[in-house]
């Protein structure tokens, strides 16, 4: 059967990533950082829909003598069991790069912790390290596109390299290389992020949930978004609170050891969570193409979360004020499961926990089988009305997604939804006809922005879902 059309790993410009990662083994050879082994697992599947331009080994808190070839080892292994199913994924999406090429972008970082500036970056003793120097080398590729990075673990080979241009070349040149870099942190694993922030902030494009970078610092990780990924639960005024509307049983370790760990080709490199289930991966699920929209647009929220742009308040776990504004923390109000809704930043990224998990079941079903018709794939959304226009207040809007289908053609069902806090339009919109092809909605008496956000699920096993975003700016 030949695979039909589909915008899986073509037809958008895909995003550039560089993963720093502080993925290492024990001495008995056991996994440790085992979320960052599952990060990694989880991105491969997606190297058609993102271009993969670096992946560092790398130091952090946890890890301080990270960056060492042992560690790089680890990430070839997956390149290696990706190279085995890679066949069977070109049957599926067109995009998928050569695992060579992988393997020469696989590159080790400074192996030595982050402490401070002069003691893990900012000294010119790093400046011939393999991972500082790619990351040179990615930024000032002749390719307008910004470079997003990943940073899994700490900051100081980024930090090492931004120390590098700062130091030999010009401050035009430096305010290039910094201008195409779009940073998401992780929370700080060492200090290289803090001192980039405070030293380059007003001119970087950073995503953050700031902590101290020390290993007391980490208490700060229960309050991150990222941590919308792994843990469901939120903190009142009684403590921690568990919370029912994210699916929870889809981040359990015996539903991860019963629906993704395997002993399949791919599967088996994929480890049962110890702690943490893929703490990791929101840094790069917002560039995934899912019709959700851009990353360089953190407050219209996505897989990866949603975040604003403030100056956060200084509080114990931070270490120090921010100087600058940075991308970080926002809320949004979600079912709890329960009849109600829960408010917090982590339900910015709890709202797609279904949609996420069972793409990636789909994936990895297409490492297995080589016939399209086999596996299930994403439907491709069509809208046959602007995805942006200027409407006046009071108006009727109509909405139409009709175009859209499914490559497998199963059934679609369709939902479109309010998403309020992307938008500045506080009160209630309400969606006529909210689960069909065409739906309408009659705009605010006032001056606005609103986002509507189109979902279509196909009835596959399992369900996976595409979107479109509609702006409506009312004047």
């Amino acid at each position: 059967m030949k695979r039909p059309e589909s915008k899986e790993g073509m037809d958008m410009e895909k995003k550039r990533f560089i993963a720093l990662t502080d993925i290492h083994r024990l001495p008995d050879d056991r996994q440790s950082e085992i979320d960052d082994v599952e990060s990694m697992c989880r991105l491969l599947l997606y190297a058609n829909d993102i271009d993969l331009e670096g992946l560092i080994a790398t130091s952090s808190f946890c890890y301080r003598n990270g960056g060492e070839e042992k560690d790089r080892k680890i990430i070839l292994d997956i390149i290696d069991a990706y190279e085995k199913v890679k066949p069977n994924l070109d049957v599926h999406a067109k995009g998928y790069p050569d695992a060579d090429d992988l393997r020469s972008v696989t590159f080790c970082g400074i192996p030595e912790y982050g402490k401070k500036y002069g003691q893990g970056f900012g000294d010119e003793k790093y400046n011939d390290n393999p991972g500082v120097n790619h990351i040179i080398h990615v930024v000032d590729k002749d390719d307008e596109r910004p470079v997003w990075i990943g940073l899994w673990g700490g900051c100081n080979t980024l930090a090492q390299a931004v120390f590098k241009v700062w130091k030999t070349r010009t401050k035009e040149e430096l305010s290039r290389f910094l201008s195409k870099l779009r940073i998401y942190g992780i929370s700080d694993q060492d200090k290289g992020g803090i001192w980039l922030r405070e030293n380059f902030g007003e001119r970087l494009f950073y995503i953050v949930s700031p902590t101290s970078g020390t290993t007391p610092g980490a208490i700060g990780f229960k309050s991150a978004t990222w941590q919308g990924m792994s843990f469901d639960y939120f903190m009142n005024k009684n403590g921690r609170k568990e919370f029912a509307g994210a699916r929870s049983d889809m981040i359990t370790k015996e539903w991860i050891s019963q629906n993704i760990c395997g002993e399949t080709a791919y599967r088996k490199l994929y480890p049962a969570p110890t702690l943490c289930m893929e703490g990791d991966t929101p840094s790069y699920l917002g560039l995934i193409p899912n019709g959700l929209g851009d990353m360089e647009h953190p407050d219209w929220g996505g897989w990866g979360g949603r975040y604003e742009f403030y100056l956060p308040q200084k509080v114990p776990i931070f270490g120090k004020k921010e100087r600058y504004p940075i991308w970080t923390n926002a809320n949004d109000m979600v079912p709890d499961g329960r009849g109600g809704f829960v408010t917090g930043n982590h339900a910015t990224i709890w709202r797609w926990r279904e949609a996420v998990q069972n793409d990636f079941l789909a994936r990895l079903r297409w490492t297995e089988v080589s016939e399209f018709e086999k596996a299930v794939h994403a439907p491709v959304v069509r809208l046959a009305t602007p995805s942006v226009s200027e409407v006046k207040a009071g108006a009727r809007v109509t909405m139409s997604a009709k175009g859209t289908y499914d490559p497998n053609g199963l059934p679609l069902k369709y939902h479109w939804f309010y998403y309020k806090e992307a938008g500045n339009h506080a009160g209630t919109v309400w969606i006529d006809d909210c689960d069909k092809e065409e739906a309408s909605l009659v705009v605010p008496d006032q001056a606005c922005t609103l986002h509507v956000v189109l979902e279509v699920t196909n009835e596959g096993t399992p369900e996976v879902t595409r979107y479109a975003r509609v702006i409506l700016n009312v004047k």
